[in-house]
């Protein structure tokens, strides 16, 4: 069961979808978080050195872990990609939060617009 942040009405997960939704007590607009940048930040990281690291741990030294490793990154970053989602889906479950209109950036990117016209004396 998932609830409005808003007015605590408990909604199964089942009834829920991706994006944007309309909460069925209070008619407020929800979405679902996203991740975070640590998060995403720590999932590339895993991802481009699990491949590499797991041939030198084997005993590759040299040229054989670039080699081993490039051919072993598809897999094996595939599978950390679904190990570090797994792992987020049970120590970070995803929340409802309110849909803010306007910027989905909410404030954290610098928007450089023009400068005010010039005032007019008389």
């Amino acid at each position: 069961m998932v609830s409005c942040p808003v007015c605590g009405w408990q909604m199964r997960n089942d009834d829920l979808r991706g994006g944007s939704l309309a909460c069925p007590g209070c008619k407020e607009k929800l979405h679902w978080a996203e991740p975070s940048r640590l998060e995403e930040s720590a999932t590339v990281v895993a991802i481009v050195i699990v491949p590499f690291l797991v041939p030198y741990l084997l005993g590759a030294r040299g040229g054989n872990v670039l080699l081993y490793g490039l051919l072993l990154f598809l897999p094996l970053g595939s599978a950390v990609a679904v190990a570090m989602g797994l792992l987020r889906a049970l120590l970070f479950p995803r929340k409802l939060q309110r849909h803010a209109a306007g910027w989905p950036d909410e404030g954290t990117i610098l928007h450089i617009t023009s400068p005010p016209d010039p005032r007019k004396e008389s």
